[in-house]
């Protein structure tokens, strides 16, 4: 009995398969995959928002540029988690499969400049990228997906539940300062711009910031 090896059979065999299955595992499950690409559209979705936000920030008549580098910043993070997931989603055998995005018919208030509303629903954009993400944690669970699990957990989880308590914080702030037009709010906008738009307590709210030693009195 011949025991040769036949290149060309081997080669045949393994063209006609569709390698993106032997990668998959068997709990990246379709409904799991599309999870994910609804999350995908979730990032773009928000990413255009926050692009929206930041652009009437910039505008003369508004001119909140703390605010606009802000908004730019929230908008850059979602453009880059939509990539790392992506990539994430092709590294596991999917298929990015683009979708339409609607347009944001929000408008950052000029006559008068009312920063109330647009922050509040900031905070509800990234709230809502919270809860879609902790949908797709879910729906990684039940179909024992360990791996995507830890992939959210490890890269979105404690990043975005700071974000909208740093969102949050900012809104009673721009309440507060909000009950004297003008310099309140300025004065807010400047703190932004010295801090390139990072939200100047949003380390408070990180836990791997805070010191779990007592400190000496």
């Amino acid at each position: 009995m011949s025991t040769e090896i036949d290149p060309k059979k081997i080669i045949a065999e393994v063209s006609g398969h569709d390698i993106d299955q032997w990668v998959r595992t068997a709990s990246f499950t379709p409904e799991v995959e599309e999870s994910i690409r609804g999350h995908i559209h979730q990032e773009l979705t928000s990413w255009l928002f926050f692009r929206k936000l930041g652009a009437d920030c910039a505008r003369s008549s508004i001119s909140l540029h703390g605010f606009a580098r802000l908004w730019e910043r929230s908008a850059e993070e979602c453009l880059a988690d939509f990539k790392w997931l992506e990539k994430y989603l092709l590294s596991r055998g999917g298929r990015s499969k683009p979708t339409s995005i609607e347009a944001t018919t929000f408008e950052w208030p000029d006559n008068p400049i009312e920063p109330v509303g647009p922050c509040k629903e900031a905070l509800f954009v990234e709230k809502k990228l919270l809860e879609d993400l902790e949908r797709l944690c879910s729906k990684a669970d039940k179909s024992g997906d360990v791996a995507l699990t830890d992939a959210i957990q490890s890269r979105f989880m404690r990043k975005e539940t700071r974000h909208a308590k740093s969102l949050a914080d900012l809104l009673r702030q721009v309440v507060r300062a909000s009950k004297q037009p003008g310099l309140g709010i300025y004065l807010l906008d400047r703190e932004l711009r010295d801090s390139d738009g990072i939200v100047p307590w949003d380390c408070v709210n990180d836990p791997r910031q805070q010191d779990n030693d007592p400190a000496e009195v």
